[in-house]
């Protein structure tokens, strides 16, 4: 057992405190800069002592914060971890581009709790439990049982309690991975804060669901709120949460949510952003920031279920929303119709082809939104869009590493002119990020 002592310097690209031990560097959880610490470096996870604590400490609002890992900063204060998101931005546009000085203060929530409209809890069994509920410890498939959730929606903590009382009393057991024998692997919660609608997303093993409807009648019964409810079928050894096969068991299959004045569908495999507070946050945000005009063709990629681009499109002239995945291209379509927006036009292709098309074809862009997935854009998009030349480029991120890489080429052509960091996801390690540039 080998303990070193010193102080935290700073942070790693994961809000990890460094610890230096001459050329040795370890990446400490759960300490603050400048925090003096006591390190059990032998130890798998590290052991931690605190011998000189932060003024920016609390006491984590949650029972299982030090095993489950889902949260990652909840023993700062809030302002912090607001100051720590704003500096890694800076320090990240500093070091590539010297344009830390433009890097706005990182906007956070007033009330940081509470704010997941999506929950999505594993099942297992227990021999004194019979049935456990909760979220797999960091780098384990080990459960750790909970009965709320800091970050989640409390109806959908309570609802996913009732589920698991309702399948205890019908004598269902969890699906055991090792033994390949039970039935519930998770259920998911899905809920739209504006309309109150909510589905709920029983992940099975199997299509025999025994005492199926038996099941929706006292699901519904209990709970009110409760207006579809579907069962996923994934029978695959797979870390994918859902499978292909699905059915309706009850309402319509999917629920409509509202974001910044647009109705948008939820099915069980839409991909939409968690934190409906701070998605209108950053879309009105970026959209301020871009300066759109109501002569304007704007093309809107990785679009997803189309959300940026159909609240864009009473700015705009006309919109190009493309996207790689058919089941969303169907859904933004399915969204333009409920909406009655006819001046967007939507193609189900991979962004960087696309692109490439318009380009070679020489079509005119007065300016692109680009939201990618977290491992950036590619080469081909980046200098596709160079070709294009649109004025105005929107990017957003939700990883500014990746981010910061992406833009090197674009600054050839253009310049930087507003960053904002937005603060998603509270209390976690992630930040997302909007780059404003203009050709220069």
């Amino acid at each position: 057992m080998r303990k070193i002592t010193g102080k935290i310097l700073t942070y790693d690209t994961e809000f990890n405190g460094i610890l230096k031990d001459g050329k040795n560097i370890y990446n400490v959880p759960n300490v603050i800069y400048n925090e003096t610490v006591e390190v059990d470096v032998d130890a798998k996870p590290l052991r931690v002592k605190i011998l000189e604590k932060s003024d920016k400490r609390v006491t984590p609002p949650c029972d299982i914060y030090y095993q489950c890992g889902g949260c990652k900063l909840l023993h700062i204060k809030y302002d912090e971890q607001l100051n720590m998101k704003t500096e890694y931005v800076r320090r990240l546009f500093s070091d590539h581009y010297g344009k830390g000085d433009l890097v706005n203060k990182c906007i956070g929530m007033s009330k940081p709790c509470s704010y997941r409209n999506k929950n999505q809890v594993v099942f297992g069994n227990h021999p004194k439990e019979k049935l456990i509920s909760g979220f797999y410890q960091e780098n384990t498939h080990k459960i750790i049982p909970f009965t709320k959730c800091y970050v989640q929606d409390e109806l959908s903590d309570e609802i996913v309690k009732i589920v698991k009382d309702i399948l205890i009393k019908m004598h269902i057991s969890a699906y055991d991975e090792d033994k390949k024998r039970g039935l519930v692997r998770h259920v998911m919660v899905k809920r739209s804060f504006k309309t109150k609608e909510t589905m709920v997303i029983i992940v099975t093993a199997s299509d025999n669901f025994p005492g199926r409807s038996n099941f929706v009648k006292a699901l519904t019964a209990r709970c009110k709120n409760i207006t579809t409810i579907v069962q996923n079928v994934n029978s695959r050894s797979t870390s994918a949460v859902l499978g292909n096969q699905e059915f309706v068991l009850y309402g319509k299959g999917y629920i409509i949510d509202e974001l910044c004045g647009k109705k948008f569908k939820i099915s069980s495999k839409s991909f939409y952003q968690i934190n409906p507070y701070q998605t209108e946050v950053l879309y009105n945000t970026a959209l301020v920031q871009a300066g759109l005009k109501n002569t304007d063709v704007i093309l809107d990629a990785y679009s997803g279920v189309g959300t940026i681009g159909l609240i864009a499109s009473s700015m705009v002239k006309k919109v190009l929303s493309v996207e790689i995945e058919k089941s969303a291209t169907a859904d933004a379509m399915f969204n333009a119709k409920i909406n009655n927006i006819k001046n967007v036009s939507f193609f189900n292709d991979d962004a960087s082809n696309f692109i490439v098309n318009l380009a070679n074809r020489k079509e005119h862009m007065d300016a692109i939104i680009m939201d990618p997935p977290r491992s950036g854009s590619d080469e081909r998009f980046i200098k596709s869009v160079l070709k294009l030349l649109p004025q105005k480029v929107i990017y957003i991120s939700c990883n500014p590493k990746t981010q910061v890489i992406d833009l090197k080429m674009l600054t050839e052509k253009y310049e930087i002119k507003f960053i904002q960091p937005v603060d998603m996801f509270p209390h976690t390690a992630h930040v997302e990020n909007i780059v404003c540039l203009e050709r220069k």
